[in-house]
Parts: C-alpha cells; sequence; structure tokens
C-alpha cells in the first residue's frame, strides 16, 4: 500500500509549542517578569522610567505601575501581569512582591519539570503547602487597635516607607488615615455592617493634584474641593454656614424634545412666546429661593436670566458639576440631590458645611466646601513640584489608603521586612521533612524555599551579604524566633518588635495565595498555539 499523505489538523502556519518545552517558555517568561520589578522591592528600590506611546513619562517604583506601561508579547507574562493587577484591586499593596514571589514558584518547578514529575503532582504539593502557610500566616499574626493612631500610622508607614513619598512619611501617612477615617461609616449607620465594599476610597476621597507650591503643603480637606467657579461675578464668594441645594436639573427653559415648528401671525404671539420662557425660568428660581439656600449646585447649565434672578436672591450657583464631585458633596454636607425644581424639599437643604469659600490656586479657580460637621466625604489636596512627582504621590497615597482600609476590616499584622516569608520558609521546610511523604515532598520544600526570595531580594537591594544574612535569619527562626526579618535599609538582620515594620495579615495572605495560584495556573499549561504566524 502506498504511503499514505500526513493528516494536518492545526493550521501548520501558526507558532505553537508543545509539552516540555510549552512549560519551559511559560517559567522562562516568568522569570523574566519578575526580573523587571526585583529591585523595586523594599525602601532602597531603584524607580523604573517609562515611556508611553504618547509620550508621557513615568517615573515609579509601583509593581502594578510599571507592569501597567509594559507592553508585553508572551501570554505567560501577560497573566503574570494581571496578577499584579488583582493584587492592586484586591488590597492595594504588595504588587511587587506577588510578581517576584510567583517568578521564584515557577523557576523552582522547572528542576522537577526536568526530572519528569508530573505537573499535577507538583500542584498537589503546592496546594497543601499553601493551605498550610495560611495556618501559619494566622498563627504569627497579631491583633491591632484600630482605634490606636500611633499603631495604625506607624501600619502605613511601613507600607509607603518603600516608596517615594518615604521622605515625607509622617505627613503621607496622617493624610492616608485621615481620608480613610472620614469615608468609613459610622457605626450607627443601617447599611455599614463594615463590609471592605462600603469604604469607597476611590468614589469619596478624591485625590485633587495641583502642581506648584510644596509638598508639605499637601492636606486632608474636612469637606469637598471642586475645580469650579461661580457662575457670575456679583455672586458670593465667601459664606459661612451656608444652606446647600444639589439640583440634578438644567435651570434654563425647556426645549422640546423634538425639533418643534412654531407659525406666528400675529406679533405679540411672539413676545408672548419670549414671555413664557423667561416665565419659566423665573418659576423655577422662586421655588429655589422659596428654600433660601445660599448655594445651588446643578450638574446642568444654569442660563444667563437664572443667574440673573439667583443674584437677585442673594443666591450663588455653581452649574455643570461632575456627577462624582455632586455624591461627595451631599455625603460631605448633608444635602439630597434633586432632580426636578418642582419637588425641592426642606429636609433636602444641606447645612452641614462650616464655610463656602473660593480660592485662587496658581492661575485656576477652587471651590472650597471645608469646616463640614462629620463628613463621610473628603477631598485630598497634593501640591508638588511638577505632575510626575504628584502622579507618584497620588499612586503611593493610594497604597497607603488601601492599607489603612484592609487594617480597619482585617484588624491583624504580620512582622514586615521579609520576617513572615522567612517564617513561612523555616516552618514549611520542617513540615516537608516531617509530615509530606512520597514524590509530593518535593514540591512541598519547594516552596518553602521559594519564600526566601523577598527576605534575600531584601539584602541584596539593601547591599548586604545575602549568603551570610540569610543563615543568620535561619538560625533565629529555627530557634521559634518569628519577627525576625531584614533592616531593607542596610540589609542586616533584625526584630522587627523593635524596627517596628508591620504589614496586614490581608496583603500577605493575598499575596501568597496569587503567587502560588497563578504559578500553579501555568504549570498546567502544555500546549500555546499562538494566533500569529511563525514569521
Amino acid at each position: 500500500m502506498a504511503s499514505q499523505a500526513p493528516v494536518i489538523v492545526v493550521n501548520t502556519s501558526k507558532q505553537r509549542e508543545s509539552g516540555h518545552r510549552a512549560q519551559m517558555s511559560n517559567i522562562a517568561a516568568g522569570k523574566t517578569v519578575a526580573d523587571v520589578v526585583r529591585t523595586s522591592l523594599g525602601p532602597r528600590a531603584m524607580l523604573k522610567m517609562l515611556l508611553d506611546p504618547m509620550g508621557g513619562i513615568t517615573l515609579t517604583n509601583d509593581g502594578f505601575a510599571i507592569l501597567r506601561e509594559c507592553e508585553v508579547a508572551h501570554p505567560a507574562a501577560k497573566s503574570m501581569i494581571e496578577l499584579s493587577r488583582t493584587q492592586d484591586d484586591e488590597v492595594g499593596d504588595g504588587t511587587t512582591s506577588v510578581i517576584i514571589l510567583a517568578g521564584e514558584m515557577l523557576a523552582i518547578s522547572a528542576p522537577f519539570l526536568e526530572r519528569k514529575i508530573h505537573p499535577v503532582v507538583i500542584l498537589r504539593g503546592f496546594q497543601r503547602a499553601l493551605n498550610d502557610a495560611q495556618d501559619i500566616l494566622r498563627k504569627i499574626a497579631k491583633k491591632v487597635d484600630t482605634n490606636d493612631r500611633e499603631q495604625m500610622l506607624g501600619l502605613i508607614k511601613s507600607a509607603i516607607g518603600t516608596k517615594f513619598v518615604s521622605r515625607w512619611n509622617d505627613l503621607m501617612c496622617g493624610l492616608a488615615l485621615d481620608a480613610v477615617q472620614t469615608v468609613v461609616p459610622d457605626a450607627g449607620d443601617s447599611a455599614s455592617s463594615m463590609d471592605v465594599r462600603e469604604v469607597d476610597i476611590k468614589r469619596f476621597a478624591r485625590v485633587e493634584k495641583v502642581p506648584g507650591g510644596e509638598i508639605e503643603e499637601s492636606r486632608v480637606l474636612d469637606g469637598v474641593m471642586i475645580n469650579k467657579d461661580v457662575v457670575h461675578p456679583k455672586m458670593r464668594r465667601r459664606i459661612e454656614n451656608p444652606r446647600i441645594l444639589l439640583l440634578d436639573c438644567p435651570l434654563e427653559y425647556k426645549k422640546g424634545e423634538s425639533q418643534t415648528n412654531i407659525e406666528i401671525t400675529r406679533e405679540e404671539d411672539w413676545s408672548r412666546i419670549l414671555e413664557i420662557e423667561e416665565e419659566q425660568v423665573k418659576l423655577m428660581c422662586e421655588k429655589i429661593a422659596a428654600l433660601k439656600p445660599d448655594l445651588v449646585i446643578t450638574e446642568k447649565g444654569v442660563s444667563d436670566l437664572a443667574q440673573h434672578f439667583l443674584v437677585k436672591n442673594n443666591i450663588t450657583a455653581l452649574r455643570r458639576m461632575r456627577k462624582t464631585d455632586n455624591n461627595r458633596i451631599a455625603r460631605a454636607t448633608g444635602a439630597r440631590i434633586v432632580s426636578s425644581v418642582d419637588e425641592l424639599k426642606e429636609q433636602d437643604v444641606g447645612t452641614a458645611c462650616g464655610l463656602f469659600a473660593v480660592e485662587k490656586i496658581g492661575d485656576e479657580y477652587f471651590t472650597f466646601l471645608t469646616k463640614c460637621r462629620n463628613p463621610k466625604a473628603c477631598t485630598i489636596l497634593l501640591r508638588g513640584p511638577g505632575k510626575d512627582t504628584l502622579n507618584e504621590i497620588d499612586r503611593n497615597l493610594q497604597d497607603a489608603m488601601c492599607v489603612a482600609r484592609n487594617v480597619l476590616f482585617n484588624p491583624y499584622l504580620c512582622p514586615g521586612g521579609g520576617a513572615t516569608e522567612m517564617a513561612l520558609a523555616v516552618q514549611l521546610g520542617q513540615r516537608a521533612k516531617s509530615e509530606v511523604d512520597g514524590v509530593e515532598q518535593w514540591p512541598y520544600g519547594g516552596v518553602a524555599e521559594a519564600m526566601e526570595v523577598i527576605p534575600r531580594t531584601l539584602i541584596q537591594n539593601g547591599g548586604g551579604n545575602a549568603i551570610r544574612t540569610l543563615t543568620e535569619l535561619r538560625a533565629k527562626h529555627a530557634a521559634g524566633q518569628t519577627t525576625w526579618g531584614v533592616n531593607g535599609e542596610t540589609g542586616v538582620p533584625v526584630d522587627m518588635n523593635e524596627y517596628g515594620i508591620w504589614e496586614p495579615l490581608a496583603v500577605k495572605l493575598q499575596t501568597i495565595k496569587t503567587a502560588i495560584d497563578s504559578a500553579s495556573l501555568l504549570l498546567r499549561v502544555d500546549d500555546i498555539v499562538s494566533g500569529t504566524g511563525k514569521n
């Protein structure tokens, strides 16, 4: 019988890697991504300077911000970058550690694959190590009193001590803590069962970046600041204890929804039509004036005629307010947003604000609604020398606020400076010898080994001797001193109880879970078919 032509199932022009090669390619990609951010860990972290396609510059050492700007072609590397995004959304801190740890997890699984251990067996070992690691973490964590300002500040300090703003540590920690404590709902609120989603930093703690001035001038306002000026020059620009109305409707005459044509035969009809428009606007303004507000803020427009009537009634107006800003003003001043002038009631008026003032900063006018009584929204005003600096401070501040938020919900701390990872490494290593048997013992011990990457990187970035310091740390932890870690500035071992660097348990748990899960996911892949061609 003549030899048959080969049957081609997969399109041969596509790039394809399968089996062992695919796994090795994924591991290499993961390690490469980890190497990019490795120098950005710890207080002696280096900054990365990134040019985006539009020509803008990003200067940062925040793991997520760096990877977000990198354009990556390899699918495994893309999934690693997603990791830091998850970490950023969930807990806000630890974006660099999670990538380094995941890269190391992949690196230690390479020799197991070389020895022909099946990926499923490796994953079983990983999973078991992950469960044990979570138990160990909860054992070494200690509870923190969230009302103790000193403790909370120390905690946030360790989160942003590795960042660019560490020079203004006390100032930034104070800003972050004040902002979060402002936004936290009261225990009396029916909606607040202290759920993590309740403290909405992104929506209610707005950061306004105003270039110019000094960083020391940054502050948290006990109210809201908006980049707006009053609509009419005769309106008051400073009102104490204003009565505030928030509207979601235009203060101008109603135009027809669809195009309308009116045929007029008598001239007086034409003047009557114009009068009706005026009367409509006048009626609106009278309904507003009946509540005697001092300040009217609307999300839509205010016509010239309406401005005239409002000025006559000594009412200040702001127009075209963003919806998000309006929501914040409502939370800060106790006003309710009303969508029609006809529905205005006395309880819609906000009276919790102590001072309305329009001030000029730089070239622009800003409206301040401050001295609010018990505001539930706030604005953080950041000043600084330039736009790049402000952007970096903003990113660091977001991390700090996330850390403060996490501790409010899960008030447990772990020792920082690589002490937690070192404790996990030593204890998992001991368990691997005594409790785990069979082939699983290899990958289980591998996880223990991988945990040491965090203290090792801290020592290297601090310019210490990695081998000697790690040996000292292992000895301390083997003797049960779980709070010993690395002083990131000098790279020498130090007791975290004295050095005072603590990190939230939530961040550590999330880091380890995400890193091990992603490594498990990438090891399961045994075939990569690229959408692009070979050339």
